[in-house]
């Protein structure tokens, strides 16, 4: 009976051994390139808040997301033979809900610096983009250096490079908060006396307000590259974005975007 226990014993044992063998052998990163060929869609992580990159138009109670950024992530979808889908989120929980797999790639106006890049892989860079005040009309003169913001109550996007940089050169009075739309409406209404924002994002907002207006310092240096994000070590995916990154360049398709939905954005959100 001991030796029947025994060799019943074994061969559980080895049961599951197998079982898990054959579970690691067809496990497969939902991440990576074959995981997302292999459920035949790529998740999109976005914040929806952020003309001309991307932002939403309602035609009745259907959301329509537009923008730069959404176009090149169509062409990416195009190029690997999958469907894409897009998840709206706050700017500054990006970068998390990408390491724990709730999205395949990061399009956001987001600009790649040696914190990201210890989280997260970044594409090449499809846009350099400046850094610049954005204040209402009344109070241009106001502003001359860096040195005129300090102090000052200052919003910036949470989780931006902008906001980092705020904080670091500009005082301690900083509102940061996830929505620019809810940003530009404090400065309007006096709650904020200027935006820290990204050069293309206030020439936006600036042409639709007629309001505001856009300061630019030379001492204020450029943002740095936008780039696609996604999980460290996704290498197959990465090479597969920089290859359509590569090609919508070259083409100049996305100088054509960027025409495209500067223009459009002046008239959905005038």
């Amino acid at each position: 009976m001991k030796n029947k226990i025994k060799i019943l014993s074994i061969l559980f044992a080895l049961m599951l051994i197998f079982t898990a063998c054959g579970e690691n052998s067809n496990s497969v990163d939902k991440n990576s390139l074959e995981g997302i060929k292999a459920k035949e869609k790529i998740v999109l992580g976005t914040s929806a808040d952020y003309p001309p990159m991307e932002w939403i138009i309602f035609e009745g109670s259907t959301e329509n997301y537009v923008g730069v950024d959404i176009e090149i992530a169509k062409v990416i979808a195009k190029d690997l033979g999958v469907e894409l889908e897009i998840s709206n989120r706050d700017f500054g929980g990006l970068l998390t809900a990408l390491n724990a797999g709730d999205i395949d790639m990061v399009l956001a106006g987001m600009v790649k610096d040696e914190e990201r890049a210890k989280e997260v892989d970044f594409s090449n860079a499809y846009y350099d983009g400046g850094q610049v005040v954005l204040v209402r009309d009344e109070d241009v003169e106001k502003y001359k250096t860096p040195d005129d913001l300090i102090d000052k109550k200052i919003g910036t996007q949470l989780g931006t490079t902008q906001q980092k940089y705020a904080e670091e050169h500009f005082g301690k009075n900083i509102t940061s908060m996830d929505s620019n739309m809810n940003l530009v409406m404090d400065l309007k209404n006096r709650s904020l006396d200027m935006l820290f924002m990204s050069e293309l994002a206030a020439m936006q907002f600036a042409s639709i307000n007629e309001d505001l207006e856009v300061i630019k310092m030379d001492e204020i240096p450029g943002e740095g590259e936008w780039c696609v994000a996604v999980k460290k070590g996704n290498q197959e995916l990465l090479d597969e974005i920089n290859k359509t990154i590569e090609k919508l360049l070259e083409s100049k398709q996305i100088d054509k975007w960027f025409d495209e939905y500067i223009e459009l954005s002046k008239d959905q959100l005038e």
